[in-house]
């Protein structure tokens, strides 16, 4: 069988996708039917995304006066290039960065482009093996002890939706002179309605990036990266986004992008506010599973449905409830681990969906009563 051939089979069956992307194979806020008639190339009239001076510069100009920073640009090559782009406009060649040690393989990955040293900062991590957030005062005593460190990386949200505290740890990193970079990948949704956590964007952080495609009805590899001060170099970041991006960008890709954020900013009640009703309705009676503890942190990403097995009252594992919500009731998580099993939503889902979901966890709790 073909590729095209099973992808178009798996679209056509009733597998449910509690994963990425967000707009979950059903939610199409740019309606251009087939996209090969809009794949172009940079012809007159649209414009280069490595030098944009048109529609494109105008487009990030519109998303950069909503979100309120200084430049926000697009990207598709996803937050991985955005990560890469950042970590080596803000750190020299062969200079010091303190990182948390859960990031993401992209900043790993810069560091091995850049020969970067690195100072870590470890999250503690609670009795479920969860990390949980980057403590300020690891940041304070690390930056204090040496001062050759030149930027500082966290990740909030994590994947599984802890949040650290950016605004204490922005101000930490200021204060000794060092830009603060969050990887926010997990996050496009943040200071969209009250029920989420606030974006690093709006919490002093200085370079935030977000994958759009995760949380948000955007294609895959759609990203965009916020210039949200002048502590990083504006001109080295355009520098490295061409280096790490695409020398031939996907308009349909940045069509998606376009499409997507002016339907979250123009529409943000008619987006949200039927999202979070959902969401609070079946996150509560998730709570009342008996043998399945839904994370629910405070401050932490509520849109993420995290089950742990309650090991003193069940020996099921993270990884075999995702293969019996696979195989039995075909819920396809984002990912599972021996200790929790992942399921991703977001403004894209359905109430069928939930509905699902929250019946196939019900059964499998009382059937190991």
């Amino acid at each position: 069988m073909k590729l095209e051939d099973k992808l178009q089979e798996y679209a056509e069956s009733d597998f449910y996708p509690f994963h990425m992307p967000g707009h979950k194979r059903r939610l199409d806020p740019w309606k251009f039917g087939n996209p090969y008639g809009v794949d172009i190339t940079e012809i007159d009239g649209f414009d280069n995304l490595h030098d944009a001076q048109g529609i494109i510069l105008e487009e990030e100009r519109w998303a950069a006066k909503q979100y309120g920073t200084e430049e926000t640009l697009f990207c598709v090559n996803g937050s991985t290039a955005c990560l890469l782009s950042a970590v080596s406009a803000a750190v020299s060649r062969k200079g010091k960065i303190l990182m948390a040690r859960n990031c993401h393989k992209a900043v790993y990955n810069a560091v091995y482009l850049r020969g970067l040293e690195t100072v870590y900062l470890y999250p503690p991590v609670d009795k479920y093996q969860i990390s949980l957030g980057i403590l300020p005062e690891d940041v304070e005593k690390a930056l204090k002890e040496d001062g050759d460190i030149e930027a500082v990386l966290i990740t909030s949200p994590t994947y599984e939706g802890i949040v650290s505290d950016v605004r204490a740890i922005a101000e930490i990193a200021h204060r000794y002179r060092k830009p603060l970079i969050v990887d926010e990948a997990h996050g496009a949704h943040f200071g969209m309605h009250s029920f989420f956590p606030q974006s690093a964007v709006k919490l002093g952080a200085d370079v935030v990036i977000q994958s759009l495609h995760k949380t948000l009805p955007s294609m895959t590899q759609t990203a965009v990266l916020h210039c949200c001060s002048d502590r990083v170099s504006s001109r080295l970041i355009h520098r490295f986004m061409r280096i790490y991006q695409s020398s031939s960008p996907s308009y349909v890709l940045m069509g998606s992008i376009t499409s997507c954020l002016h339907m979250i900013w123009e529409h943000p009640e008619q987006v949200f506010e039927p999202y979070v009703e959902k969401l609070k309705r079946y996150r509560e009676r998730l709570k009342g599973l008996e043998h399945f503890f839904l994370m629910d942190y405070p401050g932490s990403d509520p849109s993420k449905l995290v089950f742990l097995p309650k090991k003193e009252k069940i020996s099921m594992t993270g990884e075999e409830l995702y293969h019996i919500l696979l195989e039995r009731y075909h819920l396809q998580l984002e990912m599972a681990l021996p200790n929790l099993a992942l399921a991703m939503t977001s403004v894209g889902d359905s109430e069928e969906g939930f509905e699902r979901l929250c019946r196939a966890m019900e059964e499998i709790d009382h059937e190991n009563i």
